[in-house]
């Protein structure tokens, strides 16, 4: 493969090498790419966060009021007060009503109240 640079770029590697720290311009070419992957990995990461990602951010409070409602919610299923969505219709369903939940929140906040 060959790649053209700039000679502000060339200038740059050659001065890498000078440093000592790489033997040749491809050492210099696959470290600058190793670090562009790993940026390009942790880039990634922070875009798409892990549950630990996000429950780390909470404080202590925060995780309380989440277990609390996962209990209650457990609780509520347990005791039988549910919905069962079926299929590709009962799916769409659930969907519109979080849709109609989420603008009716959304006007409310848009209103001040």
């Amino acid at each position: 493969m060959n790649v053209s640079i700039t000679d502000q770029l060339a200038g740059y590697v050659r001065k890498k090498v000078k440093s000592g720290r790489y033997n040749n311009a491809s050492e210099v070419v696959r470290e600058a790419l190793r670090r562009m992957e790993d940026d390009d990995e942790r880039a990634l990461r922070l875009a798409k966060p892990t549950a630990e990602d996000i429950l780390t951010d909470l404080t202590e409070e925060q995780l309380d009021g989440i277990r609390r409602r996962v209990r209650a919610s457990i609780e509520g299923i347990e005791a039988g007060k549910f919905v069962d969505y079926e299929g590709r219709e009962g799916l769409e369903k659930l969907a519109d009503g979080v849709k109609a939940r989420g603008r009716k929140l959304l006007a409310r906040e848009a209103s001040g109240k």
